[in-house]
């Protein structure tokens, strides 16, 4: 390696180091370029700030179901740590969001680039997936945790499709490094760390499989140490549960990400005409299929059929992997870049493009919904007294407005019936809510309206005022909300 660098030219040792800060400068203009548009996510990590800054335990926030503890948290780790910056920084909720967001953009781009080791051929990797699947962007826009384990698994990707094997001592200290923030951070799902696992079975990389398995069970040992053993092992446990017993659901009444993916064929398509070009050119198509990235990409495509989260967030950061070795491989791409310096500024430069117009465009108002919000934009005192007295309810079946109101208001002293997750939510509830997705009629709400006194509030959705005896209504930022207005029985 010294005789490398001594060896190179002046002018080399330029472009590569050029190339590294123009790659390090548009991952980081992005993400603020993103922010700069006022945007704010609209689910789950308006929540994560607002419990960062709340401290509450979640149980005197949300209604739960007699099966969980009030100190129930499927991210204790990522809410502990925004409560340590919201602690040290006095960050608002909205401050805390933009940090996320930069933070999960900045950390799977950088991490990647460190790990592949060719800072050309990730940049460029990373314009293409702009280009065939942006929506691995799109899930680090969300700012939400699970960026810990795309990140983690990037890294490890790039230390399993190594030419030459790295010491075994060494890689089990990098998987123990990477696989521990996430599962700290990220919890919630631990278990899904078995998706990577089945393609270093097929692919035989018995000694990755092993030094793997030992460590993310140190991973979740210390993530156990750290979150307690209730939010670590239990909670996940039990969410996995929920899920299988809400399998039957009707799948459009389901979050986007538990939807079916519906096939991206776009980047089956891509990934084969790479794998027929490489074919071509002489390499054995058993040798490419056999590769640990490769194998999850077919594996995550055919699941994200069923559940398509496990395509965006298994899948494309793998086949950012298998991208950057393509283009390493078919350009033969040096750290300093191709061998003429002018398609080298040419290229990178067109990837810097890319990059940025593709991703900092506020096509369909992607990164100004927010704006279009009144709750999120609303001066809190337009509408704080329309909310439930201390002690009472909102109850509604619609989770963005958990989010909005949450998000804003922290503090609040009453409790929201609907919030991030229905399974969780008291069964009585959650059949409520239930009837309501099914049917859509206005007696599905008969037991909350018989259920609710003075101090709740209720907010429904529908184009004409309802009507219900003891009830009253008013508009509510195109929604209806209702107080009782004679005791409840």
């Amino acid at each position: 390696m010294l005789k490398f660098l001594q060896d190179e030219t002046l002018r080399e040792r330029f472009m590569r180091s050029a190339m590294l800060i123009l790659c390090l400068a548009v991952f980081l203009i992005v993400p603020l370029r993103i922010i700069a548009h006022g945007y704010l996510p609209i689910d789950d990590a308006l929540r994560h700030s607002a419990h960062a800054v709340d401290g509450r335990d979640w149980g005197e926030v949300i209604l739960m179901s007699p099966e969980f503890r009030p100190e129930t948290d499927g991210h204790p780790g990522w809410h502990r740590f925004l409560r340590f910056v919201h602690q040290h920084t006095n960050w608002s909720p909205d401050r805390l969001v933009y940090f996320s967001v930069a933070l999960a953009f900045f950390t799977f781009t950088v991490g990647g680039l460190l790990a592949f080791g060719n800072p050309p051929a990730w940049f460029m990797a990373c314009a293409l997936m702009s280009i065939v699947e942006p929506a691995v962007f799109a899930r680090l826009s969300l700012g939400r945790p699970f960026f810990f384990s795309m990140a983690a698994l990037v890294v490890m990707l790039c230390l399993w499709t190594r030419p030459r094997p790295v010491r075994w001592w060494l890689e089990a200290a990098l998987g123990v490094a990477v696989f521990t923030p996430a599962i700290v951070m990220y919890s919630s799902a631990w278990y899904l760390w078995a998706i990577p696992l089945l393609p270093l079975m097929v692919c035989r990389r018995w000694r990755s499989l092993l030094l793997a398995t030992a460590a993310l069970a140190i991973a979740i040992a210390t993530a156990t140490l750290v979150n307690g053993w209730y939010n670590t092992l239990f909670v996940p446990l039990m969410g996995l549960k929920v899920s299988l017993l809400q399998s039957s659901t009707v799948t459009t009444n389901l979050v986007s990400e538990l939807q079916p993916s519906g096939g991206p064929y776009l980047s089956l398509v891509v990934v084969m005409l790479f794998l027929t070009a490489k074919c071509v050119r002489g390499a054995k198509l058993r040798a490419e299929i056999f590769q640990v990235d490769f194998c999850l990409i077919l594996l995550t495509w055919t699941m994200g059929l069923f559940v398509g989260r496990f395509w965006s967030e298994w899948g494309l950061p793998a086949m950012t992997v298998w991208m950057s070795r393509q283009i390493l491989d078919s350009m033969q791409l040096k750290l300093s870049g191709l061998s003429r310096r002018g398609d080298t500024i040419g290229l990178m430069g067109l990837a810097a493009g890319v990059l940025y117009l593709g991703l900092t465009a506020d096509i369909g108002g992607r990164y100004t919904q927010a704006l279009r919000n009144p709750l999120l934009i609303a001066p809190f005192e337009d509408f704080a007294f329309e909310l439930p007295a201390e002690g009472g309810v909102l109850y509604s079946p619609n989770m963005q407005l958990f989010y909005a109101v949450y998000h804003r208001l922290p503090y609040v002293k009453f409790r929201f019936s609907t919030a991030f997750e229905p399974g969780i939510m008291p069964p009585e509830d959650l059949k409520v809510l239930r009837d309501h997705q099914a049917y859509g009629l206005l007696r599905d709400y008969k037991p909350w309206f018989e259920k609710m006194t003075s101090k709740d509030r209720i907010v429904l959705n529908s184009p004409m005022m309802p009507e219900w005896p003891e009830m009253e209504f008013k508009p509510f930022y195109g929604s209806w909300i209702g107080r009782k207005t004679a005791p409840s029985n």
